[in-house]
């Protein structure tokens, strides 16, 4: 069996869960249409070449295309037109489209419909022009996969596909710890014994970065000797480091744009937060918990299903900065509430969210699908010749 993967990014986590699927399914053959190096990866999304690496090093046929992140952009037409040629050249068994415009242009592609469609949105935008293309396309896959519950009942209730059509298969993520990075709290001068409390998220609107500053301003009146670390970048950089400055934290405000493999520093920080509009199924909340730090999310689609609040983290309404502060407060101070909340999300971490889980879930659906397809197919055909045989000689050769 060969899937063909077709990703928009390879920045963000996109590349990552690629990599992720290549190795853990078996006896599958992979290959992925990406952008170049060269192509913009939008909003924050930093190139993973160590995610390209590791698939290159398994044997993944890398095609690349250049693919734009505006539907409207013309270069997508050419994108369309080049997709069905890779098709036809490729013949796989199952193509798979990874984040929205992918699974636009994938969808497109493949009228009249010559190869089953997996779609995986990696988080449904919320605008009321994406969710109209999201049902238009929703017919053109053979199966929508949400990584996270909350993510497929949006997906159900906005009515993208039949029931029947839409799986859940979370994300997952290795259960061993990566190697320790560097020490960034050394690099920052933090001392150790002072509070750390950090995120990892792009700047941009869905990250809700501008919320995080407030929840450190929240926190800081009750823990004025508490640090906070935003690793990410992303065109609301600007606006992040205004309001900083305006709420007076420059002193305890740590961003940094980038850090090679950042699940490896994780360890060092005190807790995690999240603070975004919506996700899909996020990976950097599951880091934190593999790392033994405790996270507290706002209560959104895709963050929800990480955690059980008050056993294994902490769910916060979205935009409520004082109610998410409180939240870190009291893991800043209990420390028997902090090893209760470490050891829970430790083991809703290994029963739900295994990448090798994951892995052997996606490879049962692939199979699935493309038994199904060639029983279609198979079923198409008689009749087509049935059709052919019935055909007067002057209407086949008015044909």
């Amino acid at each position: 069996m060969r899937v063909l993967h077709v990703s928009q990014s390879v920045g963000g986590g996109l590349a990552r869960h690629v990599a992720d699927i290549v190795n853990h399914t078996r006896g599958i053959e992979h290959a992925l249409v990406l952008p170049p190096k060269s192509v913009p990866q939008g909003s924050g999304a930093a190139y993973d070449d160590s995610a390209v690496l590791a698939m290159t090093r398994r044997g993944v046929r890398l095609e690349y295309l250049e693919m734009r992140r505006s539907v409207a952009d013309a270069r997508n037409l050419v994108a369309i037109t080049e997709l069905r040629r890779k098709f036809r050249e490729l013949q796989p068994s199952v193509v798979h489209a990874h984040s929205s415009i992918a699974g636009a242009l994938v969808r497109l592609a493949n009228l009249p419909r010559d190869f089953p469609v997996i779609y995986t949105p990696n988080g449904l935008t919320t605008d009321r022009l994406g969710r109209t293309a999201e049902r238009a396309l929703g017919r053109l896959a053979s199966r929508i996969v949400a990584v996270s519950e909350s993510e497929a009942s949006r997906a159900r209730a906005w009515r993208l596909a039949e029931p029947s059509r839409i799986v859940v298969i979370p994300n997952g993520i290795d259960p061993e710890l990566p190697a320790p990075g560097f020490d960034i709290r050394n690099q920052l001068m933090i001392p150790d014994g002072v509070p750390l409390v950090g995120t990892i998220a792009r700047l941009v609107p869905q990250k809700a970065p501008d919320v995080f500053v407030k929840v450190a301003s929240a926190l800081a009146r009750r823990r004025p000797d508490a640090h906070y670390l935003m690793i990410g970048m992303g065109p609301l950089e600007q606006q992040v480091r205004a309001e900083v400055a305006r709420e007076g934290l420059a002193e305890r405000f740590h961003l940094v744009p980038q850090i090679d493999n950042a699940s490896a520093v994780l360890h060092q920080f005190d807790v995690f937060a999240l603070t975004s509009r919506f996700e899909g199924g996020p990976y950097a909340p599951l880091e934190a918990m593999r790392a033994g730090v405790p996270v507290v999310l706002s209560d959104v689609v895709g963050n929800c299903d990480a955690v059980e609040h008050g056993t294994s983290g902490f769910l916060v309404p979205f935009g409520e900065s004082a109610q998410m502060a409180d939240a870190i407060f009291e893991l800043l101070e209990d420390q028997g509430l902090r090893t209760s909340i470490t050891k829970a999300a430790r083991d809703r971490l290994h029963s739900k969210f295994d990448a090798r889980q994951m892995g052997a879930r996606l490879g049962e659906l692939y199979d699935q699908v493309a038994a199904e397809w060639t029983r279609r197919s198979t079923r198409r055909l008689p009749q087509q010749r049935s059709t052919a045989s019935t055909q007067s000689p002057e209407s086949t050769a008015a044909v």
